[in-house]
């Protein structure tokens, strides 16, 4: 009996990875310390889900929407961000006029809302709306369904975060911006301006403490909340993503990997903070417009 046994779950082992060979990583529940980035790859518009440890570029891959079977969309991806919503784990993708929402556990689309071409970031609020940056039409959306909008004007919008502790958005542009959020409304509360220029590009939160990453043209950027100073932390030029570590570590897309792509292209990620030593993650292959650690972000979710 023990050897029926023993071969019967030999057998459905073989299965079940045969199975994740023909159709790609499986959508396993990867831990929050896993050591991944989550990048929008604009190589074959996909989302992608990668080890940068791995010895290869097939081992790296542990996940990615669409499927590697699966055709790639049309839509050209600019942010990923690894969200949560009463309980379960999204990723929240945006793309030039797409914002989706995506269940990682079984890639099922949730939720899929048009915005405009120029959209470069989303975030997802407590109630379930998302909130999309459009850069080009300066205009902040904040979608309740799929044909249901508001839209305020906010020139050089590119980035979103929400702070659950102050229970608020920050939007970055032209100025770094904080919304008030309630009762499916956002109302304007206070404006920072920005260090050397106005143009902001990305904004994402410390894991856990009340800082934001900020970059614009002239470099990355950590502002406190509680004293609302900027410090500098990198004057590379147009950076176009930032992320901490869960070792407190920063880490940016490499803005001068330009050969991979266009100027805004790239696919490498180096660390920033602290400068020593230097370390650098090439997802080969890949011309993502962010990347970022998949760790959880408890500053917003």
């Amino acid at each position: 009996m023990k050897t029926l046994v023993t071969l019967l779950l030999t057998s459905l082992t073989s299965v079940a990875l045969a199975q994740s060979d023909d159709h790609g990583p499986s959508n396993v529940d990867l831990s929050t310390e896993t050591t991944a980035f989550l990048c929008a790859d604009q190589a074959d518009n996909r989302i992608r889900l990668v080890n940068p440890t791995a010895s290869s570029a097939d081992e790296s891959l542990l996940w990615s929407y669409p499927a590697i079977d699966e055709e790639p969309i049309e839509f050209i991806p600019t942010d990923a961000k690894r969200v949560t919503h009463q309980g379960e784990v999204f990723i929240l993708a945006a793309y030039h006029g797409r914002v989706r929402l995506i269940r990682f556990s079984d890639s099922t689309l949730v939720k899929d809302y048009p915005s405009y071409s120029s959209c470069h970031s989303a975030e997802l609020l407590p109630d379930g709306a998302i909130v999309t940056a459009n850069s080009n039409h300066g205009i902040l959306r904040l979608h309740h369904s799929a044909d249901k909008h508001d839209d305020l004007p906010l020139p050089y919008a590119h980035g979103v975060t929400w702070d659950k502790q102050r229970q608020c958005l920050w939007v970055l542009g032209d100025l770094l911006y904080r919304f008030g959020y309630a009762e499916g409304k956002l109302t304007l509360e206070k404006t920072y301006e920005l260090p050397e220029s106005p143009t902001g590009h990305d904004l994402f939160p410390l894991r856990s403490d009340g800082k934001l990453l900020v970059s614009n043209n002239d470099g990355l950027y950590l502002f406190d909340i509680a004293t609302e100073a900027f410090q500098l932390l990198s004057n590379l030029k147009w950076i176009k993503s930032a992320s901490q570590h869960v070792d407190g570590s920063i880490w940016i897309s490499d803005p001068q990997r330009t050969e991979v792509g266009t100027s805004w292209q790239s696919d490498s990620v180096i660390l920033v903070n602290p400068t020593e030593p230097k370390q650098r993650h090439i997802i080969s292959g890949s011309k993502f417009y962010k990347a970022r650690w998949w760790q959880a972000v408890n500053f917003s979710y």
